[in-house]
């Protein structure tokens, strides 16, 4: 008997004209600058004293003890080979309590070019494992974590030997075989503004944490010149994962779509603009499908080179990618600086994804949106010192509070390059559900059931410690649901009966759930 395909595509759980029409009406004018900080600079509390070139931050609970961890991915320079340097990893310790370095611990005495730090359990263990993606032409590497709480390096059993410039890296399952594969951006030898570029890398997990170079077999054969940033998008709702891969020195980014078996083939749906630093992406406007916001890509701003405004990208139901920005970013709030990341979340707990930019010559500046996905600047919105040199910018809930409290990595500077926490104060605790946007359930002819749906809290990324748990009820069954990428879950279940009751539901790390009925 064939496979049976039952496909369900939910609606979101509100509608966003009347989301907008329950906002309370404001008098604020756009780009006013707010007297009332809502991050509070804590880094003397809780940091000891860091100096490196910190290109990203990666936030995790490493010891399992529900308190968020941090790694500090560092190594510079920007275009030419720095000295090697410690990637610094901290151990939370409790609320207004100084976290404890482990560095030692975790890396000896072992020193990188990290561009990227990321962690997730890769051989299916229990144990958070990391990849560090290595830039100038190193070795990346891969530590497995114990159960004794240590860290083992597997690099040269269990990573193809490349030598490469990783500049970013992110796991999800490709190939729908159950394990997370990892895609990898890179710049190629030589100078990253002068070269050719490099190929955009597919690593397949064997599902033991052993890892086979598949990019001349699977990946397309472009190079791209000095990318930043790559990001798994599901962008047409087919439950598997595409590829968005950011590129500063071509004439556009690109967008890898994959076959449903890891293969992927380039597709020119993206509007055409250089010097993209990154790409980020949620459902800005709530349609059920994924848009993206890029960073530096956009008009030079008074005639400073490295000053640009950004983009807004709206996916217009799978068919591509629209610029909206003149619609849903105005000059007057997209002020244009030298900028390099965004983060979402939703600061006020109103239902809605807003942002943060991080900037390297401005302030960090957050971004609000109206509810319809146009977006409105608010600044200053961070107390204590400036932030010059920020290269990166993460949210976590350092202090359990439920309220989201901001990791920041500065680089690309001779001084001012400590790194900064800064803990939410004047925002509200999380009130607002999680979304299960859209769902599909699949019966093979084993009468095994698998649901996937798109479940998010509009907060990028998503992390295991944003959840309390996700999960499937069936009939009186409760099975845990697994991430395998972007915002995507997905559980199977044997069918034990003419009918089932079936249930998605989420529970953020606040305690607010969500819960659909699909059957």
């Amino acid at each position: 008997m064939n496979s049976k395909f039952l496909k369900f595509y939910a609606l979101l759980f509100f509608i966003p004209f009347l989301i907008f029409s329950c906002k309370k009406a404001t008098d604020t004018p756009q780009s006013q600058k707010s007297d009332s900080y809502l991050w509070e600079d804590q880094t003397t509390i809780y940091l000891p004293e860091t100096a490196e070139w910190t290109n990203r931050v990666e936030v995790t609970d490493l010891n399992k003890d529900g308190m968020i961890d941090l790694i500090f991915a560092n190594g510079g320079n920007y275009s030419e080979a720095g000295e090697l340097e410690s990637s610094r990893v901290f151990l939370n310790q409790g609320p207004e309590r100084q976290f404890l370095e482990i560095t030692d611990r975790v890396f000896g005495e072992a020193k990188f070019y990290a561009r990227v730090i990321k962690a997730r359990d890769l051989n299916k263990d229990g144990y958070l494992d990391l990849v560090i993606g290595n830039t100038f032409q190193t070795q990346s590497e891969l530590y497995f974590g114990t159960e004794e709480g240590g860290f083992i390096r597997k690099t040269s059993t269990n990573l193809p030997a490349i030598l490469a410039s990783i500049s970013d890296l992110e796991f999800g399952d490709v190939d729908n075989d159950g394990d997370l594969d990892i895609i990898l951006a890179d710049w190629g030898p030589g100078s990253n503004m002068e070269n050719n570029g490099g190929r955009t890398m597919l690593w397949l997990n064997d599902g033991n944490g052993k890892f086979e170079d598949a990019t001349a077999s699977q990946m397309p054969d472009i190079l791209i010149q000095f990318s930043w940033d790559l990001e798994f998008i599901d962008f047409d709702n087919d439950f598997d994962l595409d590829i968005a891969i950011s590129c500063k020195r071509c004439g556009t980014s690109r967008l890898f779509v994959n076959d449903g078996t890891g293969k992927f083939e380039d597709k020119y749906l993206l509007p055409a603009y250089t010097n993209n630093y990154e790409f980020e992406a949620i459902d800005i406007n709530q349609d059920g499908y994924l848009d993206l916001v890029t960073v530096n890509d956009g008009e030079i701003v008074g005639q400073v080179s490295w000053s640009r405004r950004e983009h807004i990208f709206l996916n217009d139901s799978a068919k591509g990618f629209i610029d909206a920005t003149a619609q849903l970013w105005q000059d007057p709030d997209n002020i244009g600086e030298d900028d390099n990341n965004v983060a979402f979340l939703d600061f006020d707990s109103d239902g809605d994804p807003d942002f943060i930019l991080s900037s390297l010559t401005g302030e960090d500046r957050l971004l609000v949106n109206d509810g319809l996905g146009k977006f409105q600047l608010r600044q200053k919105v961070l107390s204590g010192k400036d932030t010059p040199h920020t290269l990166s910018l993460v949210f976590a809930d350092i202090n359990n509070d439920h309220k989201m409290d901001l990791v920041m990595g500065q680089g690309e500077g001779e001084k001012d390059i400590e790194e900064r926490i800064f803990i939410g104060k004047a925002i509200p605790e999380d009130r607002a559900k999680p979304i299960i946007s859209h769902f599909e359930l699949l019966e093979s002819e084993q009468e095994i059931f698998e649901v996937r749906a798109r479940i998010h809290d509009n907060k990028s990324p998503s992390i295991p410690e944003d959840w309390e748990s996700v999960y499937l009820k069936v009939n009186m069954d409760t099975i845990a649901m697994q991430w395998y990428g972007e915002y995507l879950w997905r559980a199977q279940f044997k069918n034990v009966g003419e009918e089932n009751n079936i249930e998605i539901c989420a529970s953020d790390a606040a305690g607010n759930q969500a819960c659909l009925k699909i059957q």
